[in-house]
């Protein structure tokens, strides 16, 4: 007798355990499908740790997406509180995005198409609701097309002889408008970014990136490296820029064999030959290093602002670069984000993509944390981040019209360009705007004296 009271002992509280547990999980049930406290993530227990950790694999940009797979998990990881923060390419499902491309990826995805067929040559047209963009004769049933547009709808023919093979369209998604260059690097559109007044930036007008040199040929000790001669430009190099649509170039850098700057580094493209090598494209040369380094000293950033509206209001597409489109380059890609409005978090994504540059075979890193011992324009604490103004984009525009006593862009200029490129008629510029008496667009890139000198300032 007493031992079956004492199993029916056991099983009461075995009944009892199992019935509060069953309780509690009902009633922790209950709890996720309420509103959640500030700070708290419905995933977490009692010990602050996930269930379900988050998956630290790579990740794969979505069909008809241009981003590549790295700058897709990037720029779609979150948002910085402020320019300078730690970087998310030291994330996990970042990084392991990154390591799976060895860090190389500043190529936009291509969108393929193939067909049926055995002709010995198809004639593939592509065109925008603006009319034929180009078409090209290939041999192979298959076709990509690169360097699209994000939110533009192509529709494309493959005919053989004459007759139709295959039609159809698409209609890219993405932000970011990285671009392929042959023979360069690290391009990409401006376009895409959010502005002042949450207006997207215009594609199509703005491009950053690296040398448009060419291919240097020449051989090191024996032929003149700064020779123009040396340098060849394949067709599909010229092919890209004029589909790409650019129209004028701005070279950031300076003739070596006059100041010795970049002097060794001709074989990875590192000098400027002094024009463009494209039929049809505007050339500039604005020697800017000093303005990385001596922001407030050298204004050499406000004539390059000052040259690419004038290009931009005459209707020409600039590209801008340096070697590696990094540095000088950043600096100015900053200023030009800034004063459109876009936001820290952007304007540090932009920056950081360089990170994804194919210039050299090692990763080229290059994170907003630590650009800021390094060049004084792009620093927190010493640079444009410093200019007075209630906003960046104020501090921007401050410091294209107002920080110079012998270079400035007029009020109605910088109001202008950003009109322009956001698509806006309603933008106010700041009550301490000014335009000035007889400066004009030219006279601030022709400036080659005073602040706007292209030396080096003594110590």
């Amino acid at each position: 007798m007493k031992r079956f009271f004492s199993i029916f002992i056991i099983l009461s509280v075995l009944l009892s355990t199992s019935c509060v547990k069953n309780a509690q999980e009902e009633k922790k049930e209950e709890g996720t499908e309420q509103e959640q406290p500030e700070g708290t993530d419905p995933k977490d227990d009692e010990t602050g740790k996930p269930d379900d950790p988050e998956p630290t694999g790579p990740v794969h940009s979505p069909e008809g997406n241009i981003e590549n797979d790295i700058t897709y998990a990037y720029v779609n990881h979150g948002d910085y509180e402020k320019f300078g923060a730690k970087s998310f390419f030291n994330d996990p499902v970042v990084k392991a995005t990154a390591d799976l491309y060895k860090w190389k990826a500043d190529d936009p995805k291509e969108i393929a198409v193939t067909w049926e067929g055995d002709a010995p040559e198809y004639v593939v047209s592509i065109s925008t609701p603006e009319g034929l963009w180009y078409e090209e004769t290939v041999t192979e049933n298959k076709y990509s097309f690169t360097n699209l547009i994000p939110g533009v709808t192509y529709t494309y023919s493959v005919t053989a002889s004459g007759a139709p093979v295959k039609d159809g369209s698409f209609t890219p998604t993405g932000k970011v408008r990285m671009v392929n260059i042959p023979c360069s690097w690290n391009y990409r559109d401006h376009g895409g970014w959010t502005g002042l007044g949450g207006k997207p930036i215009k594609y199509g007008w703005i491009y950053r990136g690296g040398c448009l040199c060419g291919v240097f040929t020449g051989t090191d000790g024996t032929d003149d490296p700064y020779s123009k001669e040396f340098y060849d430009v394949p067709d599909s190099m010229s092919t890209a820029i004029r589909r790409i649509g650019i129209k004028a170039e701005l070279d950031l850098r300076d003739y070596p064999k006059q100041t010795g700057v970049w002097g060794d580094e001709h074989s990875a493209h590192g000098i400027s030959l002094m024009e463009s090598r494209f039929e049809g494209v505007e050339f500039m040369q604005i020697m800017t290093d000093y303005g990385l380094y001596y922001p407030f000293k050298r204004s050499s950033f406000v004539q390059d602002m000052a040259w690419i509206i004038y290009e931009v209001r005459k209707g020409n597409p600039v590209a801008y670069h340096c070697r590696s489109g990094a540095d000088r380059t950043g600096g100015l890609g900053l200023l030009i984000g800034g004063l459109l409005g876009m936001s820290d978090s952007d304007l540090q994504k932009d920056y950081e993509l360089t990170t994804l540059s194919t210039e050299k075979k090692e990763k080229k890193t290059k994170f907003a944390t630590q650009i800021s011992a390094e060049y004084q324009f792009l620093s927190v604490k010493k640079g444009i981040f410093t200019v007075e103004g209630d906003t960046f984009q104020e501090k921007c525009y401050r410091y294209l019209n107002q920080q110079f006593d012998d270079v400035r862009i007029n009020a109605d200029d910088l109001d202008w360009f950003i009109e322009f490129m956001l698509g806006t008629d309603n933008y106010t510029h700041p009550s301490w705007a000014q335009n000035y008496e007889s400066n004009t667009l030219e006279d601030v890139f022709g400036k080659k004296d005073g602040s706007a000198a292209d030396t080096k300032p003594a110590n």
